[in-house]
């Protein structure tokens, strides 16, 4: 049968089209083609989109009203207050008290306009992490208000004394000479003291918030501004000044028994010559007895150190370190007394023995140093002393620039002669008479640089005391004016460097110090390495005495050196000590003792460097903190200090410092 689809001949029908094949589609992408075709599917991705797109509009308008606006604002009032440095620093030096009270009333409108803005911002300080910056800030503002508060009391409180202290306002007594002024506030220092209760009950509270501000928050940097550290030297400075005022309180509340109001004060005054130095500030070379009388200061005497010991006559054996370190020393004399850095234990001594020679007593034992007669005569100027020349504190080339006024002192009490000089030290009764007379009758402009520099000699322990009755050394240990080794607390880390120079001239009128300290926790520990450098950059004296030469800076230097820590440290290694490290405790501390002078001495023109690694029994905390105390009669030392690695700011060390250090 024919095929219905051919013709007759069998061709076909219908033409034949070649099918391609059609591309096959994958699951996948078919899946997704048919969802997004799904019209419910599409809503719900646009709708997705759309609240994606609002949300974050939402936040940049919450930003923009919550943050931004008020931050702007914020930020204006930092730099009103930023651009009223200079007039700051202008006011305080021109010492007007009105000028004072008027920028306080400013700086307190400042700052309410800033915490009034600061405020709007507290939306966004409610977020997580970022409240507890908002938080830090709110403390800030509080601590700046009380600041400013603070300062208005202390002005209330110095008006009556405005005169005295050479502050530019109406007079507020007649006196026209230091002794007038003196005399006028030894009969009103009384009303101070309220003040000071409120003063001090503000500062803690300012010390307390501020504490509050947790400086592990904060990066160590930030555009080339070290805000850790910053917030760290807050911190502490704040520490330093409440603890100053707390504790200086029990003695300013006897500052009138002190002067003399009731009855006239007798002090032992004692002459350290810190060029030489010593455990407790220098060499005790000369002697003075001082009567105080309602504020009036009167010598009565001064004389050798070595008149003394020639009255005493000592039989006594002289201690390990004296017959260990000194040369050819085989007694104990007064002179030598100090080998403890504690003065107040020097002091007892010295005052046991002195008994033997003489029955007068004393209120008190005062000692100072060369640093207290050149910035007196710094303020002074040039002064003339009856038999001994004229002194001043301008630099003298024989001494390689050290004030003229030390290198005559020196020159007066030590340099050798063919002849014999009668009480060539008893130079102290008439300078200081000098030095008291015309510091007495000081006009007005003088008072207060004065005022400055006795209170920086007491801060910096180149003015220090010791006191025969109990509750006053007690007040004036609590106020650090007594050079005694400090008691700590278990939690409070310690360390003190005591040197003392063994029989080698006035070579630490040209030593230079600098310190290098590392503190390093790990495990719950802390360990420390402290580094000393010692540098005398000057050529030696020539001290062949038969040449008859000055003999300042010796060719070599000897130094009996301790190193003081908290009891149960453990030392890991000493360098730079010609004997082996001698270890044991002594004022509650324990003790790293070494020396260096005999087979390798300090030569001049050269350096040194002594080091120990130990382990202190403080651990390490949140809360750690360490005491710095600084040794009596020293100069400013360059202190390094490096925390885990991380230096922080170098610091010139004058005085004793408590670092608040979180480990």
């Amino acid at each position: 049968m024919q095929n219905p689809n051919q013709d007759i001949v069998g061709r076909n029908v219908f033409e034949t089209t070649e099918l391609k094949p059609v591309p096959k589609v994958s699951k996948k992408t078919k899946s997704k083609f048919i969802l997004f075709k799904n019209p419910k599917v599409k809503k719900i991705v646009v709708t997705v989109l759309l609240s994606v797109f609002g949300f974050i509009a939402l936040i940049s308008i919450f930003l923009l009203i919550f943050a931004y606006i008020p931050g702007k604002k914020v930020y204006a009032d930092l730099m009103v207050l930023k651009t009223k440095q200079d007039q700051v620093k202008s006011v305080l030096d021109s010492k007007n008290l009105d000028s004072m009270e008027s920028l306080i009333k400013e700086f307190e409108v400042d700052i309410s306009n800033l915490d009034t803005d600061y405020q709007k911002l507290k939306t966004i300080g409610a977020l997580p992490v970022i409240k507890n910056y908002y938080q830090d800030g709110k403390i800030l503002l509080q601590a700046g208000s009380q600041s400013l508060q603070t300062g208005q009391i202390l002005l209330n409180a110095v008006k009556p004394y405005q005169d005295f202290l050479g502050l530019k306002a109406e007079a507020t007594s007649s006196a026209d000479t230091t002794e007038d002024r003196i005399a006028f506030l030894t009969e009103s220092v009384e009303g101070l003291l309220p003040h000071l209760d409120e003063i001090e009950q503000k500062l803690s509270s300012i010390k307390d918030l501020v504490s509050q501000i947790d400086s592990s928050r904060y990066p160590q940097n930030f555009q080339n501004f070290e805000i850790r550290q910053t917030i760290i030297k807050a911190q502490n400075s704040l520490d330093e000044v409440h603890t100053l005022l707390k504790d200086g309180r029990p003695i300013l509340e006897n500052v009138s028994w002190l002067l003399g109001k009731d009855s006239p004060r007798k002090y032992f005054l004692l002459f350290q010559n810190d060029a030489e130095l010593r455990p407790s500030g220098g060499f005790w070379t000369a002697y003075g007895i001082l009567k105080v009388d309602n504020g009036k200061v009167t010598p009565l005497i001064s004389d050798d150190i070595y008149s003394l010991d020639n009255k005493f006559k000592s039989t006594i054996p002289a201690p390990r370190p004296i017959r260990d370190y000194h040369i050819n020393v085989p007694y104990w004399y007064l002179r030598d007394m100090n080998i403890s850095p504690d003065f107040p234990t020097n002091a007892k001594t010295f005052l046991e023995n002195y008994k033997k020679i003489s029955s007068e007593t004393f209120d008190a034992i005062i000692a100072i140093d060369t640093s207290v007669l050149v910035d007196l005569v710094d303020v002074l100027g040039r002064i003339g002393v009856p038999g001994y020349g004229n002194f001043s504190s301008e630099p003298d080339k024989r001494c390689y620039g050290c004030p003229q006024i030390i290198y005559e002192l020196e020159y007066i009490a030590g340099k050798p002669r063919s002849y014999i000089v009668d009480d060539r030290k008893g130079f102290l009764a008439p300078l200081m008479h000098s030095i008291l007379s015309n510091a007495m009758g000081a006009p007005k402009e003088k008072i207060t640089p004065l005022a400055q520099a006795f209170f920086k000699n007491i801060h910096n322990k180149h003015i220090i005391f010791y006191f025969l009755d109990e509750k006053l050394q007690q007040a004036g240990n609590l106020a650090n004016i007594t050079a005694s080794i400090q008691k700590t607390d278990a939690n409070t880390d310690y360390l003190h460097l005591n040197d003392s120079n063994m029989a080698s001239a006035k070579t630490n009128l040209f030593l230079e110090q600098t310190i290098k300290h590392q503190i390093i926790s790990k495990d719950g520990q802390v360990s420390h390495q402290v580094t000393v450098t010692y540098t005398n950059p000057y050529k030696a004296s020539n001290c062949n005495l038969e040449k008859g030469d000055l003999c300042l800076n010796a060719p070599k230097y000897r130094d009996w050196f301790r190193f003081y820590t908290p009891v149960g440290s453990t030392l890991t290694k000493m360098t730079g000590s010609e004997i082996q490290p001698l270890e044991y405790q002594e004022l509650e501390k324990q003790v790293f003792e070494g020396f260096y002078g005999d087979k390798y001495p300090l030569y001049a023109q050269s350096s040194n460097k002594v080091s120990i690694q130990y382990t202190s029994s403080v651990p390490a905390s949140k809360d750690y903190q360490i005491l710095l105390q600084k040794q009596a009669g020293t100069k400013p030392v360059n202190y390094q200090l490096v925390v885990n690695g991380v230096d922080m700011e170098p610091f010139s060390w004058v005085s004793d410092k408590l670092l608040k250090l979180p480990l």
